[in-house]
């Protein structure tokens, strides 16, 4: 179903994406979806039979025999019960299934972000993400709750019930009214339940979305420390966590519906018979029921449900043409086909005539930037906001494939790397510090393997000692979302704790001070010395006055490379390194 106004272009590309998606996420749940046919045969033929029992019912009175009023009611009943239990076991099966296929699709949308290059996130933000995530794929559940139920069991209907209606006389137009006063009841204390687990529902819809954010805005941290599956996982069991409690809700509502059935079912024969009695006794006429009426009646919403699916096709349609973009977008990094481990005996860099940028701009962020950083050595990256400084570090972790040129560690193509022999000898401290939702300890311990280090000699010179005593479980105190609880520089120290204690051979620094007063600057500087001695260190600063006892220092402008050397060769010798330090100076 297409609205009219789509192209031949339109309706082709719509064909396309229902049939990938048919493909990838359908087609492994066929079987489930043949029995919820099957299902949905047994509906209709339940329907087609009402009219044709009045019309039997009719006959019998016609005839003043009495002697087969009393299975009426018995027929009914037994026709309204299996209608009604068929169609609430055909619902559990398609609403299970499309939850199932939402689930699917969120898990696996995930995955490709999680994996990919992080340009992804940094181009299209993580609010924009996660409505993707949760609003889109939501539009796609109730879309294929609806067309599956509607255009296949109320067509079904629809066709057996006109089918009926030309057997019996179509030009009557009357309208019987069914009475339900015992459906209050229970339909009360269903609500009542379906009340609770939506607010349930709901607040496992936010847990989620706080967990897709923190992930999505801290990718660089994940990333470097290894976290993809871990993360993964977690996120997948949060999903299936919010399918179960809509699945609760959906088999909460569904219940109504046979209820209805039965009792209404009842009460037709009921009446039927009562009438009929009354009828024969003369104290009612047959023009009261008609079996065409009734068909009428029952094809009515059959056709209204029809009638709307265009709508939920063309929204369900929409939003997978949305989150395929998303996804067709997300450039995964693998491993090369003979990718190694990393030797990390020594630890040295060299970048070769590298060159990049965002797909989305023309500008370069990086242009020919060409420098070796010794091993062991401390080296400092300097320059203005903008210079492309933050860029190196997420090219050397792989967060974003380099197009032009090369990036070497100890002589080995980071291509040719092993993606997690790679960030597992790399150790980074971001400008935004990544706290998750746990104890202190773990948020040290990302890996949960143990470190050389030991936890509380790093702690305390790192003075996180100072406010740990505080704290009601002291080290293995829950410390919450984005330690909000923590002032910038406590939430400095701890991003610092973590990477000293991953004990990489390769350490870089992106404003991993900024938040610290002088005096504790110096004392971090000391720590650092102590940990990294010989280590391979790399420092994003703006605090000019900490680059004295650089063993390198490089001096980038608008994406390349100014200057390079000690600290009075550049003083010396490089004007722009004199301009900084002099507009440092004065802040």
């Amino acid at each position: 179903m297409s609205a009219s106004g789509d192209t031949s272009k339109d309706k082709i590309s719509k064909k396309k994406i229902s049939s990938r998606f048919w493909s990838e996420y359908i087609v492994k749940y066929k079987n489930k979806i043949y029995i919820s046919i099957v299902l949905m045969v047994i509906v209709a033929m339940c329907s087609s039979f009402y009219p044709l029992l009045i019309n039997w019912t009719y006959d019998l009175l016609e005839e003043g025999n009495s002697s087969y009023l009393y299975l009426i009611p018995i027929l009914i009943i037994s026709i309204a019960s299996l209608k009604g239990i068929s169609r609430y076991i055909q619902v559990l099966i398609v609403s299970k299934t499309a939850l199932s296929i939402n689930g699917d699709f969120q898990n696996k949308l995930f995955q490709k972000i999680m994996n990919s290059n992080i340009e992804i996130i940094e181009t299209n933000g993580a609010g924009n993400l996660i409505s993707r995530f949760i609003n889109d794929t939501n539009l796609i559940n109730e879309a294929l709750n609806r067309i599956i139920n509607s255009l296949i069991r109320d067509g079904l209907t629809a066709l057996v019930l006109i089918g009926v209606m030309f057997y019996l006389d179509w030009t009557l137009a009357l309208i019987t009214f069914l009475l339900f006063p015992i459906v209050s009841v229970p339909i009360y204390k269903i609500g009542q339940k379906i009340n609770i687990l939506s607010k349930r529902a709901q607040s496992q819809v936010g847990e989620l979305t706080t967990l897709l954010n923190q992930n999505f805005q801290n990718i660089q941290t994940i990333k470097s420390f290894q976290l993809e599956e871990k993360e993964i996982n977690n996120t997948k069991g949060q999903i299936f966590k919010r399918v179960s409690y809509l699945y609760k809700m959906v088999r909460a509502r569904r219940i109504i519906e046979p209820i209805i059935e039965i009792i209404s079912g009842a009460s037709i024969g009921f009446i039927l018979t009562y009438t009929g009695y009354r009828i024969i006794n003369g104290q009612s006429t047959i023009g009261e029921l008609t079996a065409f009426i009734t068909a009428l009646i029952m094809i009515s919403d059959p056709i209204r449900s029809l009638g709307t699916l265009n709508a939920v096709y063309q929204e369900g349609i929409a939003a997978v043409d949305r989150v395929y973009s998303l996804y067709d977008r997300c450039n995964e990094i693998k491993d090369a086909e003979n990718a190694k481990e990393l030797d990390t005996s020594e630890a040295a860099l060299t970048f070769k005539d590298v060159t990049f940028k965002y797909d989305n701009e023309d500008r370069n962020i990086l242009d020919n930037i060409s420098f070796t950083i010794k091993n062991g050595s401390r080296n400092f990256i300097i320059g203005e906001s903008g210079a492309g400084k933050s860029t190196l570090f997420k090219l050397i972790l792989r967060l974003h494939e380099i197009k032009y040129g090369s990036i070497l560690i100890n002589n080995l193509d980071t291509k040719n790397i092993k993606i997690k022999s790679l960030r597992k000898n790399i150790s980074i401290v971001s400008q935004n510090t990544l706290i998750f939702n746990d104890s202190l300890l773990n948020n040290i311990d990302l890996l949960n393997i143990g470190s050389k280090i030991d936890i509380q000699e790093l702690t305390k010179d790192l003075n996180i000692d100072s406010f740990v005593n505080k704290l009601e479980n002291k080290i293995n105190t829950k410390i919450g979302v984005d330690g909000v609880s923590l002032s910038g520089g406590e939430l400095q120290r701890i991003a610092i704790a973590r990477a000293i204690y991953k004990d990489a051979p390769i350490l870089l620094l992106d404003e991993a001070t900024n938040s610290l007063d002088n005096v504790n600057e110096i004392e971090i500087n000391k720590t650092l010395d102590k940990y990294f001695k010989d280590k391979t260190v790399l420092i994003i600063a703006h605090k000019l006055s900490t680059f004295k006892d650089a063993d390198n220092i490089i001096l980038m402008k608008d994406g390349q490379i100014v200057g390079q050397g000690d600290y009075d060769s550049l003083f010396k010798e490089n004007q722009y390194f004199r301009n900084l330090l002099e507009k440092s100076l004065k802040n």
